[in-house]
């Protein structure tokens, strides 16, 4: 018989090569490679049934690229778009601010005089005992040490009336520096204090 009579063709079960007579066609038969019924059909006949798993995964694939391909390119220009550098704008630099003298800051109810700080004057009583002091702070304001500093302080009674002095001395105040005085009161009518002077001996 002559082998012209013979085609060529594929089992629809596991896509294995198959090549019997032409006049066959159509017939169904064992697969020879897997033992599953498949009909014989001719690969020159075109047919859009029982395609084989392979076939239909690389049709399957194919198809993947051809809508995934475009959709890539795309995705690619707008990033490549939106990650275009942008042109960097010239930053002029503030520069620092010089450093400012360290100047205490002025607390409340302050007296400022000859370049001394002087705060609100309290009077307060020694626990246990009969005494009674002027309190307060004073401050530096200058830039040079202080030397021999006395603080005097005006003395009133409720009435208003002034009935005498309390004194106290530092003998030395660096600049900046504070100086919590306590001066004595000897007279025991004495209700409030008040800045009478402040000076610093002369060297």
């Amino acid at each position: 018989m002559s082998t012209d009579n013979f085609v060529k063709g594929e089992c629809q079960a596991c896509g294995g090569h198959l090549e019997f007579p032409a006049v066959a066609a159509g017939q169904t038969i064992e697969c020879p490679h897997c033992q599953q019924s498949t009909p014989l059909l001719s690969s020159q006949t075109p047919t859009t049934t029982g395609l084989s798993p392979q076939i239909k995964l690389i049709i399957a694939v194919a198809v993947s690229l051809l809508v995934f391909i475009p959709t890539l390119v795309l995705c690619l220009k707008q990033f490549h778009f939106v990650t275009q550098p942008v042109p960097a704008t010239q930053v002029t630099s503030i520069p620092a601010p010089a450093p400012a003298t360290m100047v205490p800051a002025k607390p409340k109810y302050e007296t400022q005089t000859n370049d001394f700080g002087i705060s609100a004057i309290k009077l307060e009583k020694t626990p246990g005992s009969s005494l009674v002091y002027a309190t307060g702070k004073v401050r530096n304001l200058g830039a040079e040490r202080r030397y021999g500093v006395r603080l005097e302080l005006n003395l009133f009674d409720k009435q208003d009336q002034p009935i005498g002095l309390a004194k106290d001395y530092q003998a030395l105040l660096e600049p900046g520096a504070e100086w919590r005085f306590k001066a004595l009161i000897m007279e025991s009518k004495a209700a409030y204090a008040r800045l009478s002077s402040i000076h610093e001996d002369q060297q």
